[in-house]
């Protein structure tokens, strides 16, 4: 990738002479060009890091290197692509955080590639389409201490979800997922938790993902309790929920004040519980390659695309790791130190933005590999063929 400082040259129609456009000034700083809503911390860390904001006053429209917004781009930002330009979105990836469109791509690799290979989302039925086959399955489990969670497919932050046992209290007014509640979660001093695993798709063709090393764990900030589903405390990790909690700022048995831990904290908590941690996080990491998968190939081939996904993960008794939802777009304000240290200290933005930077200089990044380019896993851990899935 080049970077350009005068974007003005000699262009045909066809836009693929744009490859031969050269740099008069060697020594330009990286620009960064920033949509409205795009989160502050995507500012900061770009400014510390040396670059500079883009200027519509001062600068030519195309004289930028990256440009970031949290919704989709349009079809003609795409088309109208240069070769020293990326995009924090590749075309097409926003159907991965519908949990309709998440729940029916998850069914049809589970129905080409079989159980035992994507085993590791809930049963879910997406209402009212499936009705039908929703009430044939919870007959099956009359008498049974089975519990739902009904979640508004096109919602985040935790709005519209509910608990339920009994059917009468199944009530929707729009299209809904029905799921199979994971009702034997891995608790902490008793209290619910999930992973926000933070995963950088380079390329989807191959397929290469960059997880990083660092996440969140977010807890709830009430001890678990199944005889109370109506209390959203209890049983929903979102921060934007449980920061309404009365219990929200007390100090929380081993969990602290707050409802988020590092994931380093998390790794040391496992390792002070003589907990082997490798099965675990090679299951995540299947996880996320499966998950992009299942997407990938509708994807337009795009080299000039960069984009960071947050999966949410949960761990049941038996440290069996679920998957729960994707985020397109997931959020990066700092509401209290952990979302400092982990999204602006500890960079869950270093790779995207390296990566504008190493196309533009060719420079590598240092990772550090945690399944091998090609690596066959056992079929017994959601067997596939590797493409490059790497820590960062």
């Amino acid at each position: 990738m080049t970077v350009r400082d005068d974007p003005k040259a000699e262009l045909s129609s066809d836009r693929n002479n744009a490859a031969f456009f050269t740099r008069p000034r060697v020594n330009a700083p990286l620009v960064f060009r920033l949509h409205e809503k795009a989160p502050d911390v995507v500012r900061e860390v770009l400014l510390e890091r040396g670059w500079e904001e883009f200027d519509p006053q001062e600068q030519e429209e195309g004289d930028w290197n990256l440009y970031w917004r949290s919704s989709a781009f349009r079809s003609s930002d795409y088309e109208n692509i240069l070769p020293w330009q990326r995009l924090n979105h590749y075309p097409k990836t926003a159907i991965i955080s519908r949990k309709d469109c998440l729940a029916r791509n998850l069914r049809r690799m589970r129905g080409t590639y079989g159980p035992a290979l994507y085993n590791f989302s809930p049963l879910a039925f997406i209402l009212p389409n499936d009705y039908t086959r929703f009430l044939e399955e919870y007959a099956k489990n009359k008498g049974k201490c089975v519990y739902w969670i009904c979640k508004p497919v096109d919602l985040s932050r935790g709005r519209g979800i509910f608990i339920f046992e009994d059917i009468k209290h199944l009530t929707y007014d729009s299209t809904v997922i029905v799921q199979k509640y994971i009702s034997d979660p891995f608790l902490i001093s008793g209290y619910k938790f999930d992973l926000r695993i933070y995963a950088c798709v380079t390329s989807f063709r191959p397929l290469t993902i960059y997880m990083h090393q660092e996440g969140l764990v977010r807890f709830a900030t009430e001890k678990y309790d199944l005889a109370s589903l109506d209390n959203l405390f209890s049983h929903l990790t979102n921060t934007s929920i449980n920061k309404f909690s009365l219990f929200y700022t007390t100090a929380k048995e081993c969990v602290g004040q707050g409802c988020k831990w590092t994931m380093s904290r998390f790794r040391s908590f496992l390792q002070s519980q003589d907990v082997n941690q490798d099965h675990l996080w090679q299951k995540i990491s299947n996880i996320v390659t499966l998950t992009l998968l299942t997407i990938a190939p509708s994807i337009p081939s795009s080299s000039n695309c960069v984009e960071l996904f947050g999966l949410d993960i949960l761990i049941d008794s038996n440290f069996k790791p679920w998957l729960l939802e994707v985020n397109y777009s997931p959020a990066l304000s700092l509401d209290c130190p952990v979302d400092i240290k982990v999204k602006k200290g500890d960079f869950i933005l270093t790779f995207p933005f390296n990566e504008v930077t190493r196309k533009a200089s060719q420079d590598s990044i240092d990772v550090r590999t945690i399944v091998h380019e090609g690596a066959n896993i056992s079929k017994d851990d959601c067997a596939y063929q590797a493409s490059r899935t790497k820590m960062y």
